[in-house]
């Protein structure tokens, strides 16, 4: 019969030490998972460049179904939210959301803020424009063009803020620069 005192469970000697790398294990853990389940990821601010801008596709509208997802809104309205702090940090006139990007990629969707007074457009259109034309001094990354563009239009967008399908008459040479400046540039068509 085989000896039974090699099958006997020994005491375990009293060490603390894997408890203590478990602990330190769990909370690095949490601090890596926490940001994804808050959801929010935190956007970085690029400055214009126009060689970005050569290469970006044009941005990608809020189709039907995002406009009714509540998920899609709250995203959108927190995107609106960092374009507004942006604005008021520096002297644009306008902040586009391909400006921002988290760490996993840049955003791509056609959502833009106007600086002075903010508002934040997506989806925004031209429907009409005057045949009395400005020329408009406009700016991207440092380059300068002179455009000649209609004085008056109107536009169709989404009031982020409001989620909100609106249409706005816009009759001061200023606004309508920058409004089609603006439009230009997020669907890759100002260069």
């Amino acid at each position: 019969m085989p000896d039974e005192s090699n099958f006997q469970a020994k005491p375990a000697k009293k060490s603390y030490w894997h408890w203590g790398v478990v602990f330190v294990s769990i909370c690095l853990l949490g601090a890596w998972v926490i940001p994804e389940i808050q959801g929010r990821p935190q956007l970085a601010y690029s400055a214009p460049s126009v060689g970005y801008l050569k290469r970006k596709h044009p941005a990608i509208r809020i189709s039907g179904i995002d406009f009714v997802s509540d998920s899609m809104r709250e995203r959108t309205q927190r995107l609106g939210e960092q374009l507004v702090l942006v604005c008021n940090e520096r002297s644009d006139d306008v902040v586009f959301a391909f400006q921002l990007s988290d760490a996993k990629r840049p955003r791509e969707d056609h959502v833009f803020a106007l600086c002075s007074p903010p508002r934040v457009l997506g989806n925004a259109e031209l429907i009409s424009r005057s045949e009395e034309e400005i020329l408009c001094t406009e700016e991207f990354g440092g380059h300068l063009r002179q455009v000649r563009r209609p004085s008056s239009i109107s536009v169709r967008a989404i009031d982020v803020r409001d989620w909100a399908a609106i249409e706005h008459d816009v009759t001061d040479f200023r606004e309508s620069c920058i409004l089609q400046h603006a439009i230009d540039v997020i669907e890759s068509k100002w260069l």
